[in-house]
């Protein structure tokens, strides 16, 4: 485990993703959505933590493992997995920060 190479990801899952994220932000977009905004230094290294955390941690369960390393007390629902969610909130990032 090396939560030191993800300082962004670490960042955003103690920091919004901790266990009353919901009760403080309702969903999954709006905590995305408060960390690009409150969290300007960490927020434009985040895609490439997410991207680095799913090529170290190919097996989903060893993933999952990894997050709860970092503060994670999101738990994915239905068929969403962890590294589904992961990419989606990538992606949200990018778009809300003007990328591709």
């Amino acid at each position: 485990m090396e939560p030191t190479r993800t300082p962004a990801l670490q960042h955003l899952l103690g920091a919004y993703f901790h266990q009353d994220w919901f009760d403080e932000y309702g969903n999954e977009d709006a905590a995305v959505d408060a960390f690009v905004a409150e969290s300007q230094s960490h927020a434009p290294r985040l895609s490439g933590e997410v991207d680095w955390a799913l090529a170290s941690y190919p097996d989903e369960s060893d993933l999952e493992q990894y997050l709860d390393t970092l503060g994670c007390e999101y738990v994915p629902r239905g068929s969403v997995t962890y590294r589904g969610w992961l990419t989606a909130i990538a992606d949200r990032v990018r778009t809300t920060m003007g990328g591709p």
